[in-house]
């Protein structure tokens, strides 16, 4: 790979940071929006570096054809400078093309948010429940619409009343939005799941709500369920895994942010 190439190199991967962040949006699959702010003054400064990396070759190029021209030994001097090096300084090795792979896979086939696959494999780990605001949680309305929700409120919420006063919770309908998920063996009904992150998809944390008495839609749709929290049976332990009785199911397209 010579030089001029790593820099083309650079440009690529500074565009595609670019486009990802500025254009299509596709980097909140990855980070949080937060990092918009970071990643695209570091796209543009790759631009910047491969650029002038790509104007510094070009420019020096015509000065490299002419030295060879009058140099006074012809290419026997060429000849022994490689023989004395035994390698070209101006070229890296030929694997670094293999870093033009992540580059063509941003442009191509950017990897999608993470899903269904990732919330079954951690569906056997306990997730403590989100704690609850430093001034609690408001009281609820017990009728009129159903109340949108999130699923790290909802969990919340119904540890808090399985824990506590079940009265608090129960009978208050709401509105969750998630991507659907199997139910662990056994469980019955279905899960509606929203991943949250700290920082990336790679410490992201399922939050799993269990579905009964509405069908299972295809893994990976994104919907948003009606329903009232489903307090647990008498005799069961207390488990962070809360259960929403729902009422009324409506596909909907992956959010903008798909993840809390």
């Amino acid at each position: 790979m010579s030089r001029a190439a790593q820099n083309l190199l650079l440009v690529l991967i500074g565009a595609a940071v670019l486009w990802m962040t500025l254009g299509s949006g596709e980097y909140v699959n990855y980070v949080r929006p937060g990092f918009r702010y970071l990643l695209a003054p570091a796209a543009v400064a790759l631009l910047a570096l491969g650029a002038a990396g790509l104007r510094r070759e070009w420019h020096d190029a015509p000065a490299d054809r002419h030295a060879d021209t009058v140099h006074p030994h012809g290419a026997d001097a060429g000849a022994d400078h490689g023989a004395g090096h035994g390698h070209d300084h101006s070229r890296g090795p030929r694997v670094a093309w293999l870093l033009c792979l992540p580059v063509l896979a941003l442009f191509l086939i950017a990897p999608p948010a993470l899903g269904s696959f990732t919330a079954s494999r951690d569906a056997g780990r306990a997730v403590p429940p989100p704690a609850e605001p430093s001034g609690g949680f408001r009281p609820l309305p017990r009728t009129g619409a159903p109340v949108p929700m999130s699923m790290g409120e909802f969990i919340g919420r119904g540890f808090q009343a399985q824990t506590g006063d079940p009265a608090t919770f129960q009978g208050v309908p709401v509105r969750l939005t998630g991507f659907v998920a199997p139910a662990l063996k056994g469980e019955g009904g279905w899960r509606i799941v929203r991943l949250k992150i700290a920082c990336c998809a790679g410490d992201a944390i399922p939050f799993p709500v269990t579905v009964r008495g509405l069908p299972r839609p295809p893994a990976d749709t994104w919907v948003q369920v009606e329903g009232v929290w489903k307090p647990p049976a008498a005799g069961r332990a207390t488990t962070v895994v809360q259960e929403l009785r729902g009422r009324s199911l409506r596909k909907i397209k992956k959010p903008h942010n798909p993840y809390e």
